[in-house]
């Protein structure tokens, strides 16, 4: 009886849609929302300024280590990033087990409009992608360093405005 029950109240329901497009001018324009290209370009509003301030992270994934064996890695670290392009991090990182303290690194970052961005070592060597999120609250990361699998989550601690201990 409750399958019956079910089909019957599914059957009604296809019925009014069917009923809803044929009164709406035959298409189903008149029951879902037009998209327009316009407004897909107004979502996309990242810049190198977006990012801006400090933010915490941790990473982690495997990476290779030298008898061709696979270890894990896991890192927690401080990010600065400058609005202009410039980031420099502080992290403790583990390595198969083995830690290292206090290793610092800088570099240049680029946004795209689409919110997407590159991380890159000093020399210019891309290192990191990444997607921005919540307005440039945090994003997530990919590394590229070859052989690993690790990924990287970034919040934001404070705006420039509030980063008066840096």
């Amino acid at each position: 009886m409750k399958l019956r029950t079910n089909s019957m109240a599914v059957v009604a329901l296809m019925s009014g849609l069917v009923l809803n497009v044929s009164q709406g001018g035959g298409d189903w324009a008149s029951i879902v929302p037009n998209v327009h290209a316009a407004d897909l370009t107004a979502i996309k509003t990242c810049s190198n300024a977006t990012l801006n301030g400090s933010y915490g992270f941790y990473r982690t994934g495997t990476i290779p280590l030298p008898d061709g064996s696979r270890g894990s890695l896991a890192a927690v670290g401080i990010q600065f990033f400058d609005g202009n392009g410039n980031m420099t991090a502080t992290q403790s990182i583990s390595r198969n087990g083995v830690f290292t303290f206090d290793v610092v690194g800088s570099g240049p970052y680029e946004v795209a409009e689409d919110c997407t961005g590159k991380g890159f070592t000093e020399s210019g060597v891309e290192l990191f992608r990444f997607v921005i999120v919540d307005r440039g609250e945090g994003l997530y990361g990919l590394s590229e360093t070859s052989g690993n699998a690790v990924y990287e989550v970034v919040r934001r601690i404070h705006t420039p405005e509030r980063d008066d201990h840096r």
